[in-house]
């Protein structure tokens, strides 16, 4: 692992990112219920209250609670600017984008007014105070390197997307008359193909090298594909409908590139040697080129088109987007644990630290990757065979579980050893 390159002395305490990692996995949990407890096939009617609850636990409950922790950390020490007053802004956005995203998704699956009403500030508070903050970490960074190009972008795709779906779901309280086909596609096109993929790539140019011992992405690549994902997305927000899918598979095209490119520096990994996380990560770039390929698809056969795009949407929230965050979660946890713990000194030599493979046991990775790997097939079996919901709710609920257990081990591992430092320096 290569981290000379790291802003190390800059690092957020660690409390700041756990939180919301620890707070994350319990929104698995409430999707797997929302799920499971919804009226007929949620599957049948992407519009229906069990499943926007269920995506929106997931979306932001759990997607936009662990990137929003991570960022907070990757902005010090990766771009080399820490973000201002961490830990105020940490708790300014946790508790609110929490209760708002729990209040938006009970508020779709009771169809509450209420409940929408009360999300859309809630959430408009936490993402506005993320947003600034780390808006002012990239303007007093003294590099300005790719990754800052691709994490400046999906900030802007990111306000983009929270100002469209505050929008959508006050009018939807009020019953004000919108266009909401187009307004929720655009809202996803920015939530989705804007902050997720940008930052995902933007964080890729540094990670693979770096945990996965790979060479460094082509600089052909890193420095046209975030700018060109970006562009396409807006063009496409302001083209007429004809011109539309020559946008789309721009887009799709570009991103399915980035999966091969990775795909192909991770073949040439200098330690071949087989690793969990890893692994999370090439089912991730697999589910990426299978959404792409859904995604043309159904620009080719009409007919199916509905199918094939909620198709394309499970693969790409459930296989691409939730793959690679779990499998950074489980290497940035034990790495921030390792991390704040080597920095206690020779007290911390004395009483001996965890290396990072201790902090969280491997085999729990590989079942975490198992289930989800099933999980994520079942859920495409739901079109088809309406029974395979079940599956899916008892593996989301099995995994949300399975990565909070994950979590707070990784917690009390780190509790443990720095009260045994204190002690050695009492």
């Amino acid at each position: 692992m290569r981290i000379a390159s790291l802003s190390t002395d800059q690092a957020p305490p660690i409390s700041v990112p756990l939180r919301f990692f620890a707070v994350a996995p319990l929104f698995l949990i409430l999707a797997a219920l929302f799920l499971a407890t919804g009226e007929g096939d949620p599957f049948a009617d992407t519009h229906s209250p069990a499943l926007l609850a269920a995506t929106h636990c997931i979306t932001l409950g759990f997607m936009a609670m662990v990137m929003l922790g991570a960022t907070q950390q990757i902005l010090p020490v990766l771009i080399g600017s820490p973000v201002p007053a961490s830990r105020n802004v940490a708790w300014l956005t946790v508790l609110p984008l929490g209760a708002g995203a729990l209040s938006l998704s009970t508020g779709f699956a009771l169809v509450s007014a209420p409940f929408l009403d009360l999300a859309w500030p809630l959430l408009g508070i936490a993402f506005a105070v993320f947003i600034a903050a780390a808006l002012v970490s990239l303007g007093r960074a003294a590099t300005r390197n790719v990754t800052w190009v691709s994490i400046l972008l999906a900030l802007l795709a990111l306000a983009g997307a929270v100002t469209l779906g505050m929008m959508l779901a006050s009018g939807y309280a009020s019953g004000t008359i919108l266009d909401y086909t187009r307004w929720s596609g655009a809202h996803l096109s920015l939530a989705l193909g804007g902050w997720v993929t940008l930052l995902i790539v933007g964080v890729s140019y540094q990670v693979v090298p770096m945990f996965q011992i790979t060479p460094n992405y082509p600089k052909w690549l890193t420095g046209m594909l975030a700018p060109a994902l970006f562009a396409v997305l807006l063009l496409r927000l302001a083209t007429p409908a004809p011109l539309e899918a020559a946008l789309e598979i721009a887009f799709w095209l570009l991103a399915g590139g980035f999966a091969v490119v990775t795909l192909r520096l991770q073949g040439q990994r200098r330690r071949k040697v087989a690793d969990a996380t890893l692994s999370f990560f090439r089912l991730g770039l697999a589910a990426l080129l299978l959404t792409a390929a859904l995604s043309l698809a159904a620009l080719l056969v009409p007919d199916a088109a509905a199918t094939l795009r909620l198709l394309s949407a499970i693969a790409f929230i459930g296989g691409f987007a939730l793959s690679l965050i779990h499998g950074m979660l489980y290497k940035i946890i034990p790495f921030l644990v390792w991390f704040h713990l080597f920095r206690g000194g020779p007290n911390a030599m004395k009483v001996g630290i965890p290396n990072m493979k201790e902090v969280i046991p491997e085999r729990w990775m590989w079942w975490h990757l198992y289930l989800h790997g099933a999980t994520l097939l079942a859920a495409l079996c739901v079109p088809w065979f309406g029974w395979m919901l079940w599956p899916v709710a008892l593996g989301l609920l099995l995994q949300g579980v399975l990565l909070e257990y994950a979590v707070l081990t990784g917690i009390a591992v780190y509790r443990r050893t720095l009260m045994r430092i204190e002690q050695a320096a009492a």
